[in-house]
Formats: structure tokens, C-alpha cells, sequence
């Protein structure tokens, strides 16, 4: 490979493979945004007379579990709707991420790796220490996750101080994108 026109075309390769990831990074974020703004418009579009006017002599109750403090299980599934992705149970301010049975997921690729740990999570992360750094909360109370995995291979993830229902949404939406592209049978 000393011929100098080779070298170049392999440059330009490598830039321009550079560029599609950034590209699909991009993408990703976007149908992320995208799909959090639909979920928002769907929930806020339609709503029963009998949800928004609390009897007499009940108070409206919150609907956040962040709020309430009870446990949640929700299946992820993929966005037609006919393939199991995993669970999220979730219990006041921790969540618990456990993947379908016959679901593989490399915690390495891209929309993973690259997507949901470091662009989603790191950025509520980074956002926390933040706010431990000016003093708004304590280091116990920051948003923190670990991933378990075994040869790269997802078997659960914990996120704790998951912070407000618009993270949480955030973070179920791209959790659903993620694993959908990362998705592979055993």
C-alpha cells in the first residue's frame, strides 16, 4: 500500500465513515426528540372529563410514579409493536433495565454505546454533577447508572436518581430506540 493515491482514497473513506456515524448519531437524537414530542402530543390531545374533573370528595391523584412512590413494570417493545425488547421496572427514583430472554444486546454498538449511554445518560450525568457542583443537590441525590454485562453482552442496567417525568420519558424513549437497534436473537 505505498502507492499515494491509495493512501488518499483510504483517507477520505475513513472521513467520510466518520461523518455517517456523526450523521446517524444526529438522527438517532432527532427521532429520539421526535418520538418524546408525539408521546407529549398523544398524552395531551385526549383527555375524559372524568380524568380531568376529580370527583367530589376526591382529590386528583398524580399520576407520576416518580411521585407516588409504587412500583412500575413496562414492556419495551419495538416500534411496529410485535417484538418484545425487555422491561423497565421502575420504583420511585430507581430503574431497572432487564432484557428480553431471547434478546441480545452488545452494550458496544453504536446506538448502545454511543446513543444511549453517553449521549442520553452521560448528558443527565454531567447535567447532575452540575447541579452537586453549585450546590442545588447531593452527591447521593445525582443521577448515576451502571450497566452489568458479560463478554459485552447487556444483562441488566440500574439508574438511579432518575430525576423528574420528563427525564423518564426521555430515557424510555431512547431506551425503546437503542435496544430496537441494537436487537439481536439468541
Amino acid at each position: 500500500m505505498s502507492n499515494p493515491e491509495i493512501q488518499v482514497l483510504l483517507k477520505i473513506r475513513t472521513e467520510l465513515n466518520s461523518e455517517i456515524d456523526r450523521l446517524k448519531d444526529m438522527i438517532a437524537r432527532l427521532e429520539v426528540h421526535i418520538e418524546s414530542l408525539d408521546a407529549q402530543i398523544a398524552r395531551g390531545s385526549f383527555v375524559t372529563a372524568d380524568a380531568a374533573i376529580p370527583k367530589e370528595g376526591t382529590t386528583a391523584r398524580p399520576t407520576s410514579i416518580i411521585e407516588t412512590g409504587e412500583s412500575q413494570t413496562i414492556t419495551i417493545m419495538n416500534k411496529a409493536g410485535n417484538l418484545e425488547l425487555g422491561m423497565v421496572e421502575t420504583i420511585e427514583q430507581t430503574m431497572r433495565i432487564i432484557p428480553a430472554e431471547h434478546a441480545v444486546y452488545d452494550i458496544t454498538r453504536g446506538a448502545f454505546a454511543r446513543f444511549f449511554l453517553e449521549r442520553i445518560l452521560g448528558k443527565f450525568q454531567q447535567e447532575d454533577r452540575h447541579r452537586v457542583e453549585n450546590g442545588e443537590i447531593e452527591w447521593e441525590d445525582a443521577f448515576d447508572f451502571e450497566v452489568n454485562a458479560e463478554d459485552n453482552i447487556l444483562d441488566e442496567m440500574i439508574i438511579r436518581n432518575i430525576g423528574d417525568d420528563a427525564r423518564q420519558k426521555e430515557i424510555h424513549t431512547a431506551l425503546r430506540w437503542a435496544l430496537e437497534k441494537t436487537y439481536s436473537a439468541r
